[in-house]
């Protein structure tokens, strides 16, 4: 049974819901009552303003977080490689035999060739925080492997934006009506490689 209940609830800091997973809210009474007859914890942070789970006790990150890295990290984090994320392993930035956490500031996908070159050579990787991974090279050379952008945006409509007013779904996308430039694109713009 999995029973999702806050620090507070469980303290009787606060009589909010817990819910036992897959089946419903319980009072904060009960949630205490259960937790006081289990002998095995299994502990998840949740961020309180994205609702979305940050690290967790175990080893292996629970579906959830992978599902995140997996979106964040889009491929290998190591610099130039660009196996896809779903091939990847995820690896503890921070070995988690050493201490290192099972917290997505603290993972990152690596193909199976540069996880074992992390391992076994003088590489070594730290993040820096938003995901952003600093690899050092054995004879001292840094390089910053970035957060890819996301395959999916969500932009306003800035014209109807600046107006006041709702987006006018019919309104052709900026540009559109521009004459195509020299490589496909539009003028003024590079080209996308």
């Amino acid at each position: 049974m999995q029973v999702a209940v806050t620090a507070e609830t469980l303290t009787g800091g606060d009589e909010h819901p817990a819910e036992v997973v897959g089946a419903g809210l319980i009072d904060a009474e009960s949630a205490r009552r259960l937790a006081g007859q289990t002998r095995e914890w299994d502990r998840l942070f949740v961020d309180p303003v994205a609702r979305t789970p940050v690290e967790v006790d175990t080893y292996r990150p629970t579906a959830a977080m992978a599902k995140l890295l997996k979106a964040r990290d889009q491929h290998c984090r190591f610099p130039g490689c660009r196996l896809a994320a779903i091939r990847c392993e995820i690896d503890h930035t921070r070995d988690h035999a050493l201490g290192g956490h099972t917290h997505l500031a603290n993972l990152a996908h690596l193909c199976q060739r540069h996880h074992s070159m992390k391992q076994f050579t003088r590489w070594q990787v730290r993040q820096l925080g938003g995901g952003v991974l600093e690899w050092t090279s054995p004879g001292g050379r840094i390089y910053r492997e970035d957060v890819p952008i996301p395959a999916v945006c969500f932009t306003t409509d800035t014209v109807s934006a600046r107006a006041g007013g709702p987006p006018d779904p019919a309104a052709e996308p900026p540009g559109a009506s521009d004459p195509p430039g020299p490589i496909g694109g539009h003028r003024g713009e590079s080209p996308p490689f």
